[in-house]
């Protein structure tokens, strides 16, 4: 607190103390609670992509995972569905492809996909 007030200022050590990352996280899952969707019910990714509904499904979680404060969803999800990260990597690629991710949110294909699942999952 000296330095600032010496130099009129906020000291880059004391901002090196601020905690971001968590800052960051704790923002997106504030944020995702608005969402209409649960954000605690994990999109069911089948463990090989072949349609456009399993790309949907896939950039979908990744999403989510995002907007909960997952730091490093990816990982995270190539962990969870048994798959390395080269793997995922081309997913995603494959996702962009297809025209289901821009690279930070789902496409309006993407929703529209995603709209059609849930009405099948009410529906079961």
């Amino acid at each position: 607190m000296d330095q600032a007030l010496e130099t009129d200022g906020i000291p880059a050590t004391l901002l090196r103390q601020i905690p971001l990352a968590e800052i960051k996280a704790g923002a997106r899952a504030a944020l995702a609670r608005q969402e209409d969707r649960a954000m605690n019910d994990a999109y069911p990714v089948p463990a090989r992509c072949r349609t456009e509904e399993d790309y949907a499904l896939l950039v979908a979680e990744l999403a989510r995972m995002r907007a909960t404060g997952t730091t490093a969803p990816q990982q995270e999800l190539a962990g969870r569905l048994g798959i390395g990260k080269a793997t995922m990597s081309e997913r995603i690629k494959r996702s962009k492809e297809l025209g289901l991710w821009d690279g930070r949110k789902l496409t309006e294909k993407a929703s529209a996909i995603l709209t059609q699942w849930h009405q099948g999952q009410e529906g079961n």
